[in-house]
C-alpha cells in the first residue's frame, strides 16, 4: 500500500512487524499495531482524530513523510546531482563469458534453453579476441590487467576437457582477476584438480532440492543415476573445505516448494548451509518478456504469493522477483547505512559488465535474446555500436516520461534494462504494476543488523 510516498511493508503479514519505507529517501520506520491503524486512516479522506494528527506531524518531523514542497526539492536535487554522466568509462572492466552453449542437463525452465546446442564453444582465439577488444577500446591499459572479476557461464562451463582448459587459460591471461563460475556441478568433482581453485571468487551451483527432487526435475525424470547428486554434494564440500565461496541456487515453483524444508535440513545435516563459505539463494523461474518478469508456466502470481507465505511461515523469508531486486537492496541495507537515491537502475558505464557470447557478439549484461542487447562484436572483428551504448548510458528515470510521473521511480529506476530490452520497451515495471503483490510484501526488518 502506498501512503504519502511511503510503501507500507508487511501490511498483511502474520509474522513480521509492519513498517514504512520512504520511496525517495529510503528511510524505514517500524509501526506498532495502533500506529498501523492510524496510518491507514491517513490514507482516507475522513476527519482525523487528535492521535492520528499527532502521528502524522511526528512522521513529518522525522522526515518519514515528506510535504509536497520538500519532496519536490529533494527530487530536484537528485536530478541535478545525478543527471549528467561525469565519466562514461568504467573504473573496472569486469565482464562475463558465455564459455559454451553445450549442456549436460535439459532443465525445462532454463531461460537460455532456446539457444543451447552442441559443438558451440569458445576457443583460445575467441578469448584472445576479448582481450584485444578491451585493448582497442579501453581508456587505461592497467584496467585490463587489473580486471577484478570474470564471470564464466554457459551452457555448462565444465562440460568437457576443452572448456576446463579454457578456464585455466582465462585465469592466466587475466592473472589479477578472480573468477565466478556458474555450473550445475555434475562434473565439478571430475575436473576439480584442474580448476584454478586459488583464483575462484565464488562458484554458483544449481540445486533444486534433495536427491530425487533435483534429478527428476533437471532430467525430466529420464535418469535414475542418483550418483550424480552425490558427486555434486561432495564437490560442494571440497570447495567449502578449500575456503571457496559456494552459492547454492534453488529454483522454486509449485512442484517443489513444499520440499524446501527437507532440502534445508539436508544441507544443514551435511554441514554445508552453516558454513561461512556457503550462501543459499532462492528464486522463481523468470520470463523477461512477461510483464511481471515471471514464467507463468511454472508459477502464476497467486502461486507465487502462496509459496512466499509458506517460505515466510517456515523462517526462510520472502523471495522477490527480478523487478523487486533493487527494492530489497534498499530494504535490507544495514540499519545505520545512509541511503543515496539515484536515477539510474544500474551503474552503467562503457565497457563495464559486458557479456561475450559464443556467437562473437558483445551484449550489455547477459544475452537474453540473440538479436537484442547487442552493443558490439569481438570476433572475428571488433566493433562498438555507439548508438546502442549511448541509449544505455542515458537510460534513467528522468529521460522516461512514464517513470517521471511514477511514485515508485526511485525504487524501480525504470526496471532491469535486460527486461526492458526483452519487452522492447523503455521501462520494465514488473511488480510495481501490481498492487496485490505490493500489498503482500513481507520482509523481516528486525533481522537487519
Amino acid at each position: 500500500m502506498l501512503i504519502l510516498n511511503n510503501l507500507l511493508i508487511n501490511k498483511n503479514s502474520q509474522k513480521y512487524q509492519p513498517f514504512l519505507l520512504n520511496l525517495i529517501s529510503g528511510r524505514r520506520r517500524l509501526l506498532s499495531q495502533d500506529e498501523l491503524m492510524m496510518v491507514y486512516a491517513l490514507k482516507t479522506n475522513k476527519e482525523l482524530s487528535e492521535d492520528e494528527i499527532e502521528l502524522y506531524n511526528n512522521l513529518i518531523a522525522e522526515k518519514q513523510f515528506m510535504t509536497d514542497k520538500y519532496r519536490d526539492y529533494v527530487e530536484l536535487k537528485l536530478v541535478e546531482n545525478n543527471y549528467f554522466i561525469k565519466n562514461e568509462k568504467a573504473d573496472d572492466y569486469s565482464f562475463s563469458i558465455e564459455l559454451t552453449r553445450e549442456c549436460n542437463m535439459r532443465c525445462p525452465y532454463c531461460y537460455v534453453k532456446d539457444r543451447l546446442n552442441y559443438n558451440t564453444s569458445m576457443t583460445k582465439a575467441y578469448i584472445d579476441s576479448i582481450y584485444d577488444f578491451y585493448l582497442k577500446y579501453c581508456d587505461d591499459i592497467t584496467k585490463i590487467t587489473n580486471t577484478k572479476n570474470i564471470r564464466i557461464t554457459g551452457g555448462e562451463p565444465l562440460i568437457n576437457d576443452e572448456c576446463v582448459s579454457l578456464i585455466k587459460y582465462i585465469s592466466e591471461k587475466w592473472y589479477n582477476a578472480k573468477i565466478s563460475l556458474f555450473t550445475n556441478g555434475i562434473n565439478l568433482l571430475k575436473y576439480y584438480d584442474r580448476l584454478p581453485i586459488s583464483k575462484l571468487r565464488e562458484v554458483d551451483i544449481s540445486l533444486d532440492g534433495t536427491k530425487k527432487i533435483h534429478i527428476d526435475r533437471r532430467y525430466n525424470k529420464s535418469s535414475s543415476n542418483y550418483d550424480i547428486y552425490d558427486n555434486i554434494i561432495y564437490g560442494i564440500k571440497k570447495l567449502i573445505n578449500d575456503k571457496v565461496k559456494v552459492i547454492i541456487k534453488t529454483v522454486v515453483d509449485k512442484d517443489n516448494y513444499k520440499y524446501i524444508m527437507e532440502f534445508k535440513n539436508f544441507l544443514e545435516e551435511e554441514g554445508i548451509l552453516d558454513s561461512k563459505y556457503c550462501e543459499w539463494s532462492i528464486s522463481f523461474t523468470l520470463d523477461f518478456k512477461n510483464e511481471l518478469d515471471i514464467d507463468e508456466k511454472y508459477n502464476n502470481i497467486n502461486e507465487i504469493q502462496k509459496i512466499n507465505k509458506y517460505l515466510v511461515k517456515n523462517g526462510i523469508g520472502y523471495v522477490g522477483v527480478l523487478s523487486s531486486s533493487n527494492l530489497f537492496k534498499v530494504l535490507s541495507r544495514p540499519k545505520n547505512q545512509v541511503y543515496y537515491p539515484r536515477i539510474y537502475r544500474c551503474g552503467i558505464k562503457k565497457l563495464a559488465k559486458c557479456y561475450f557470447g559464443c556467437n562473437g557478439n558483445v551484449y550489455y549484461c547477459d544475452c537474453i535474446d540473440e538479436k537484442r542487447g547487442i552493443i558490439g562484436t569481438f570476433y572475428p572483428y571488433t566493433d562498438l555500436n555507439k548508438i546502442e551504448i549511448s541509449k544505455l548510458l542515458n537510460r534513467n528515470i528522468e529521460t522516461n516520461e512514464k517513470c517521471k510521473k511514477c511514485s515508485y521511480k526511485f525504487i524501480c529506476l525504470g526496471g532491469c534494462p535486460l527486461s526492458s530490452i526483452a519487452k522492447d520497451k523503455n521501462e520494465s515495471c514488473g511488480i510495481f504494476k501490481d498492487e496485490k503483490i505490493l500489498d503482500n510484501l513481507e520482509f523481516d526488518y528486525n533481522s537487519i543488523k
